[in-house]
């Protein structure tokens, strides 16, 4: 997104919302029942566009006006690839870090509708850890989850952040706690959205498709719209509030021949069986981190019970769970989870 197109966004209305905060923070970490995020109006879609102007993450300084940071689209090298980012903020003030990780073939405008409330407590980086929105951004074969674990981490190196927040959808929130358990020390507070995290009986489209020769095959011939026609029945309880306009960019997500075969390197990745991620099961148990968990308990991608062992295995956790939502509350009902995610992260330090 050029920087001329980043003006139609700069009314009072919508700049006076993203300054809004709170006064204070309780000391013994409960959450702060003064922040203004009730009126939280949603953010532009233009803002998760991935384009021109792009320039390395180094450039990036917090101090730059962010009427004009925003249109930007940063990378972080690793290698041979690159990692395309956003970092969005509502003012140039010091404010908390959250990185956010999106799910498994889904994009980073997948937290449209929370963004609004978080950005009224702290700067916002949406990383495109899949690379669908970037020529060239990821390597020939693919890579395990623990190496792109530690290339999502190369983010706060790249920007200079001794700490950050991190959260994630899904995948993304599995990538969350991986990177906690590696990172301890570079990690605030962690956000985890129905995660996926415990290994399970793959679905049977991604057991299909880890089949040699076949699976390259269904990814070359499926019709894009068929690789994401269930989104909205396993995301959603309630299909229709789904945002076509997110659907869409999921939909063209798919069309690209490389971003086919960078889901499929992904899928090929996933663990099994615990055995695989024994290391992070183990050190899951002992995250010194405050975790917040939300946990929509008509999912019916991830195992039944995942969230209650989730509950039981982090010593130091918020568990928020809502009986009227699937695998992806944040998109469901972005209002209730935002709120909730922005009064947790405001109590970062």
């Amino acid at each position: 997104m050029a920087h001329e197109n980043i003006s139609r966004y700069k009314s009072p209305e919508f700049l006076n919302f993203l300054r809004g905060g709170i006064k204070s923070c309780m000391m013994d970490g409960a959450l702060p029942t003064d922040l203004n995020i009730k009126a939280a109006q949603s953010v532009p879609m233009s803002f998760f566009a991935f384009g021109s102007p792009v320039r390395h993450a180094a450039d990036f300084r917090f101090e730059s006006d962010p009427q004009v940071t925003n249109g930007v689209t940063y990378y972080v090298p690793n290698g041979d690839w690159n990692m395309p980012l956003k970092i969005l903020r509502s003012s140039n003030r010091p404010k908390p870090v959250l990185l956010l990780l999106h799910g498994l073939g889904l994009h980073p405008a997948s937290f449209r509708g929370i963004c609004g409330h978080l950005l009224a407590v702290c700067d916002v980086i949406v990383a495109d850890y899949t690379g669908f929105t970037f020529a060239g951004s990821w390597p020939d074969g693919g890579m395990s989850l623990r190496v792109l674990t530690h290339a999502i981490m190369r983010i706060a190196d790249t920007l200079g952040l001794e700490k950050i927040n991190i959260g994630g959808s899904s995948l993304g929130g599995g990538l969350s706690l991986m990177a906690a358990v590696d990172f301890p020390q570079r990690i605030n507070r962690i956000v985890l959205l129905n995660p996926a995290i415990f290994p399970q009986t793959l679905p049977s489209f991604y057991r299909l498709v880890r089949v040699p020769v076949l699976g390259p095959l269904i990814m070359r011939l499926t019709a894009p719209e068929n690789l994401v026609w269930g989104l909205t029945t396993i995301g959603y309880v309630d299909p229709s509030k789904a945002d076509p306009e997110l659907l869409a960019i999921y939909q063209e997500n798919m069309r690209p021949a490389a971003n086919r075969r960078r889901l499929l390197d992904l899928i090929r990745h996933l663990p099994e069986r615990d055995a695989e991620v024994r290391h992070y099961l183990d050190h899951t148990g002992r995250l010194p981190q405050q975790v917040l968990v939300i946990w929509g308990e008509q999912d019916k991608l991830l195992a039944a019970g995942t969230g209650e062992r989730l509950r039981q295995s982090l010593p130091h956790v918020e568990f928020h769970s809502f009986p009227d939502l699937s695998h992806l509350p944040h998109e469901e009902a972005p209002d209730r989870i935002g709120v909730i995610v922005a009064r947790f992260v405001a109590c970062a330090t």
